[in-house]
This record gives structure tokens, sequence and C-alpha cells, in this order.
């Protein structure tokens, strides 16, 4: 089979080699790709720790082989159409033919989602859904809040990116409500995700941070917010979000999550009260953070379910496809096949992604 390796220096190039096509582990599921997605996260982590590998996670395909104990289970057989989450920084990933992937990050599609649809999904649903339920506590949309609770605002700064419209619609999907996504130019895709009904609303991070400040708090009416997420990271953008978080009240602290692990987020101008939280979606696969890594929850016992977690969610994330009540994230073809691989990264690094992710059609 054909096998796509990232390399990062001196300038990102890839090259194409012809390997065997992978066997499975026990609890492992042999994919034939179908669409490749990609994430900024392909190319980053290979530039930070210099290193060349298949870096693509987000995989649609067929099931081409199963472990022999995913076979026992009976959950799913060869010729499902599945969509998946690879381990990040493992071998077999999705810039290939057939990719490797645990079976508790696969899920089934239904026949309405697209193999193109569904590339877009899998790394940063999960992402937006550890951040969310599991960092932050929020009910997930299985136990979504009731009509009659009381509003439980939540701020998403960067909600135009991948992962910031799907935090938006796991918000939604959970009830929660007002949600306050900020965003630039590329957010013409969010206005049918809100429900200015129950006070969400969009505000433009162009203004400046000052002014963005004020909206914000002029559009919580009042409210107390104490959930926040910065699906960014970069250049300091934590810094005013933390400071739309109301002071802590009652010892209740107020949460900020952040998806970068190259930051501090030590700032002086992060309000004692606000707890600064980093999501590695790696705990998805791991359960566990890698030493050293940034402010990660206390709790480790916690976090080693997250893998159970996870297989819940992804179940509960075919049925949402299902029923409507889940799409993926707008996408743009990249041309070549696996050749396109190397235009679509460094397109990629140079920013060009705004309000769409690159796929890749591995096969037909």
């Amino acid at each position: 089979m054909k096998e796509v390796i990232v390399h990062p220096t001196p300038e990102l190039w890839t090259e194409i080699h012809e390997v065997p096509i992978p066997e499975p582990g026990p609890k492992e599921i042999v994919i034939k790709v179908v669409v490749a997605g990609s994430n900024v996260k392909d190319w980053l982590h290979l530039t930070a720790l210099n290193i060349s590998l298949n870096s693509g996670d987000d995989i649609a395909g067929i099931v081409h082989a199963l472990g022999s104990e995913v076979t026992e289970i009976r959950e799913f057989v060869v010729g499902d159409r599945v969509a998946a989450f690879h381990p990040m920084m493992s071998p077999h990933g999705a810039f290939a033919e057939y990719a490797i992937v645990p079976y508790h990050t696969v899920f089934k599609l239904p026949d309405k989602t697209s193999f193109e649809e569904a590339a877009t999904i899998p790394l940063v649903v999960t992402t937006a859904g550890i951040t969310l339920f599991r960092r932050q506590g929020l009910p997930p949309p299985w136990s979504p809040r009731s009509s009659a609770s009381p509003p439980l605002p939540l701020i998403v700064y960067g909600a135009s990116s991948a992962l910031g419209t799907f935090a938006v619609k796991l918000a939604r999907a959970s009830n929660i409500h007002p949600i306050i996504a900020i965003a630039g130019s590329s957010s013409s895709h969010l206005g049918p995700l809100l429900d200015k009904s129950k006070g969400d609303t969009l505000v433009d991070y162009r203004v400046g941070a000052r002014e963005m400040k004020r909206l914000v708090k002029d559009e919580l009416k009042g409210l107390e917010c104490h959930h926040a997420f910065d699906a960014i990271s970069g250049n300091g953008t934590w810094i005013p979000v933390s400071q739309m978080l109301a002071p802590s009240a009652d010892a209740e602290t107020s949460f900020l999550s952040v998806v970068s692990g190259s930051n501090k987020y030590h700032d002086e101008e992060i309000p004692e009260s606000v707890k600064v939280v980093y999501t590695y979606v790696g705990t998805a696969h791991s359960g566990a953070y890698r030493p050293g890594m940034v402010k990660q929850p206390t709790d480790v016992e916690f976090v080693e379910s997250d893998p159970e977690w996870t297989y819940v969610f992804f179940r509960y994330v075919a049925k949402m496809l299902a029923d409507g009540k889940l799409t993926g994230h707008p996408f743009e073809v990249v041309d070549g096949g696996l050749q396109g691989v190397e235009d679509g990264l460094n397109m990629l690094k140079a920013g060009k992604a705004k309000g769409f992710k690159y796929i890749f059609r591995v096969a037909t």
C-alpha cells in the first residue's frame, strides 16, 4: 500500500513509499481510507519535535480487518462505513491507503453522511467533547439540560474554527445557552448554529480586545459566565477571554479551557479566580497527560477514564449524525489524493484554511 511520510524540515515536504497493509492488534481496526482529514497539529507537532511521520489522524473509510477482541464484540463488521480518530504521533495514520485505529475511537457512518464530511469530524469533535464535558464538567448531549434550567452561559473564542464550531454544536446539543461565539470574517456558517431566542450571539474579535470584552458583557445581560473555551490559544488570546469570566463566588471557580501546550498561561492579567485547564485530546487514547504538560487537571484517576468516556461519546456521535443533530465542518478537497497532502499541509501551515478544513480523497 502507499503511505505518506511528512517531513517538517527544511521546509515541509512529503514522500510516498510502499509498505505492507498493517495487521490489527486485538482491540484495533484496519480501515481502508477513502478520505483523510487534516489538522494544524499534522504539521505543527512534527515541526516542534523535528520528526517525520504519517501524521494524519482524521479517517473516513471502510472497515478492512478486525482485531480478535473487536470481532468478539460484534459491533463492527468488514465493509462498514466508518470514521475514526487515529492516536496522535503513532504509526499507521490517515495519510495512507490503509490505517489502524483502536476500536473505541471508531464510529459508524449513516448513509447520508459522506466520507468527505465525516473526515472533518473525529479529532475536533473529540477535543470539543473532552473540553466541555470532561474538563469543565458540563452536561453531555445524551443527558442535556432541561428547557426549564436557568441560563448557563458559555464563551467560545475562535468559534468559526473547526474546533470552535464543534464546541458550539455540542453545547447546543446539551442545551447550554447563551452561547457567546467570538469569531472573525470566516463565520458565515455559524449563524444557523446559534439560537437567538436563547440569547446566543456572535461577537467579532476584530473590534479589539477592549471593545470585544464590552460587547460580551453587554450580550451576557447581567448573567455571570463561568465557562469559556479558547479554541485558538495563540498570541495571548486567552488573556481577554479570561477577563470576560465572572469572579469566583461561593467557592465557584470559572473555567477557561485552552488547547495549546506550548504556552505557560501564567500571565498576571489572568484573574486569580479563573482556572486555566489545557485539553490534551490524546487522553482519549492514553488516559493520561504526558509528563511536564502545562495546566493539566489534578484528578489523574478521572483522566484515566477518558478512553471509556470517548467510547460512549463516539457511539453517541454516530447517533447524532443519524438523527441529523450533528453535521461535519465545511471542507475543501485538495487535488491529487495522497500526492496532495504536501500542498494541503503547506496551505494549512500558511493559514489559508479559514472557516473550512482541507481533506484528501485517497480512494474512490
